[in-house]
């Protein structure tokens, strides 16, 4: 049989990937999928009705895409028709990496995060010299099932990888943080965080539905001498925009020490 999609590694990012393209009404049959712990592969068989391949070289798709850990890339073993398109959602590992083991393919990295299981994630991609124009149309119309797909420069993948990558645990870091102090303050668990996925959730479809941009928003919103501008006093005597520069910082600094490890 022939498949659109394979998948070496089957762990969160790859189901995030599977479940937002049946979600589009992918054919899961069109997926091939592999890893070496057996459970993955039975628990996503039975998920999804994906096939699963036995072996590692029974891996064999128009689009091959690599999603096991970065670490775990030096150990891959594998040879690809040169026909076969590679798609690489492993934070760190450059491109010139990836050619020493595919030194004849085309070539895509790109660092969605596990919003795509929601079809809601945005796809950052940089590719190589041997990606033809059908090879990049044909990665846009699979990728394009997630969000918004939009080319960008090798060199700004580091902090895409912080960003977008990582983007999903520190806004759940700070969705948890309203949450533990609506709780502080009296409300009840569940109903400070209804209220607190309410709000970044609508503010997030007000700013983009309305073309606003955060801090004209946030202006409009602070009264002087009101209960808004009292709050974000705080927040700036704390200092939480420059640890926000700094989480990134860290983080993208992280995703270079992968680059050259």
């Amino acid at each position: 049989m022939s498949y659109n999609t394979g998948l070496i590694g089957l762990g969160n990012m790859a189901t995030a990937l599977i479940e937002g393209w049946i979600k589009k009404g992918r054919n899961p049959k069109e997926i091939i999928g592999f890893d070496i712990k057996r459970e993955r592969c039975e628990s996503l068989k039975r998920r999804f009705d994906i096939e699963i391949a036995d072996r590692i070289e029974e891996i064999s798709a128009k689009m091959v895409i690599i999603a096991i850990k970065p670490q775990d890339f030096s150990t891959l073993n594998l040879d690809l028709p040169v026909d076969t398109l590679i798609v690489s959602i492993m934070a760190g590992v450059p491109i010139r990496k990836i050619e020493e083991v595919f030194d004849k393919n085309p070539v895509i990295r790109v660092m969605p995060n596990l919003l795509c299981s929601i079809n809601k994630s945005f796809i950052p991609f940089a590719c190589n010299e041997k990606v033809s124009k059908s090879d990049r149309e044909f990665f846009i119309s699979i990728f394009r099932d997630f969000g918004e797909v939009v080319e960008i420069k090798e060199s700004l993948m580091n902090i895409m990888t912080a960003l977008n990558g990582s983007g999903p645990g520190f806004v759940a870091y700070l969705i948890e943080a309203f949450t533990e102090a609506g709780v502080y303050n009296g409300l009840a668990y569940d109903t400070a965080l209804k209220l607190t996925l309410s709000i970044f959730e609508g503010t997030a479809s007000l700013l983009r539905e309305n073309d606003i941009s955060p801090n004209s928003f946030r202006i409009d919103v602070t009264s002087p001498g009101g209960t808004t501008s009292r709050g974000v006093w705080v927040l700036e005597k704390s200092g939480l925009k420059g640890a926000i520069y700094d989480m990134l910082r860290v983080s993208g600094e992280r995703a270079k020490e992968l680059e050259n490890s």
